[in-house]
């Protein structure tokens, strides 16, 4: 598109296909409103083996595949012994990030250890599993499971697979993975590289352009007048007593909290949009300044 700004959300992994919202010039102004998004995948986990990488491009290091006994029981049960355990993925979890990740430690990412076949200590994430299906279990020449999940940022699939796999005691890596929806942006409405090429070409960038508003539509919204909205183009603070009745917030928070949790304050308050006219003006949201509780312009768009 000839434009040097662009940024993305929610990076892929290389074997994996789906939704990555990409936004481009001025849009790079929201990528950090975007990076809390929710996300929802389909996955097809085959069990009977486990991968260093936890996906099909592994080497395979460990599982095993169940026994014909063994998957004439399972056949014989409805795979009770699979739903289980995906029917135990709901809820907040701890989960380990994967070595081969791009989570960065000493200034380089795991990936990069792994490869040297080198294993660091890491910590574990606190994630959310907010719904998981199975669509389908199959028995026919592999054992696979087809399943979608929805989940919270910095989740990651194939390490679920990986315990799935523990769990069963088969060992189990992701096959397949996509990204059916991250935040408000949805595969069905995404367009192919492919896609966004041919319109390029015949000059139809608009057909895949999405307004900026899309990527901040998860944030409360606030509207604010003329004469506010004159002063927010200004970038000039106003007092926050102007809005409280319009962004539903209680005007207050701990000063010792977070100042003994190294917290910036800014992170307890949430964001919100201020529209004027249909126009979005800028991510806005209540603060202290010097003792006075004020409205703090935190990115005009404008």
């Amino acid at each position: 598109m000839g434009v040097k700004k662009v940024g993305h959300c929610g990076t892929l992994d290389p074997f994996a296909s789906g939704v990555l919202p990409v936004c481009v010039g001025k849009a790079t102004r929201v990528v950090r409103y975007m990076d809390g998004y929710d996300k929802t995948y389909r996955c097809t986990a085959h069990f009977g083996a486990s991968t260093d990488t936890q996906d099909r491009e592994g080497k395979v290091i460990g599982g095993r595949m169940p026994s014909p006994e063994e998957l004439d029981q399972m056949k014989a049960d409805n795979y009770s012994l699979l739903h289980g355990l995906f029917d135990r993925l709901d809820g907040e979890m701890e989960q380990m990030p994967p070595m081969y990740s791009a989570i960065k430690m000493g200034g380089r990412p795991l990936y990069e250890y792994a490869r040297q076949g080198i294993t660091l200590d890491r910590l574990a994430r606190q994630i959310r599993i907010y719904d998981c299906t199975v669509h389908s279990i199959t028995s026919d020449g592999i054992l696979a499971a087809d399943f979608s999940l929805s989940c919270s940022k910095g989740t990651y699939i194939r390490t679920i697979c990986d315990e799935l796999g523990r769990d069963s005691g088969f060992g189990a890596y992701a096959d397949a993975l996509m990204r059916t929806r991250c935040g408000p942006f949805l595969v069905e409405t995404s367009f192919s590289l492919e896609e966004i090429e041919r319109l390029i070409a015949a000059g139809q960038i608009s057909d895949f352009l999405l307004p900026e508003d899309l990527a901040v539509a998860q944030m409360p919204r606030l509207e604010v007048s003329d004469e506010e909205a004159a002063h927010i183009r200004l970038g000039q603070q106003m007092p926050l007593e102007l809005f409280q009745d319009r962004m539903n917030y209680p005007g207050s928070f701990d000063h010792n909290d977070a100042d003994e949790n190294n917290t910036d304050r800014s992170d307890i308050h949430p964001r919100y949009c201020a529209y004027f006219g249909g126009q979005l003006l800028a991510i806005v949201l209540p603060d202290e300044k010097e003792g006075r509780k004020i409205l703090r312009i935190e990115r005009m768009l404008a």
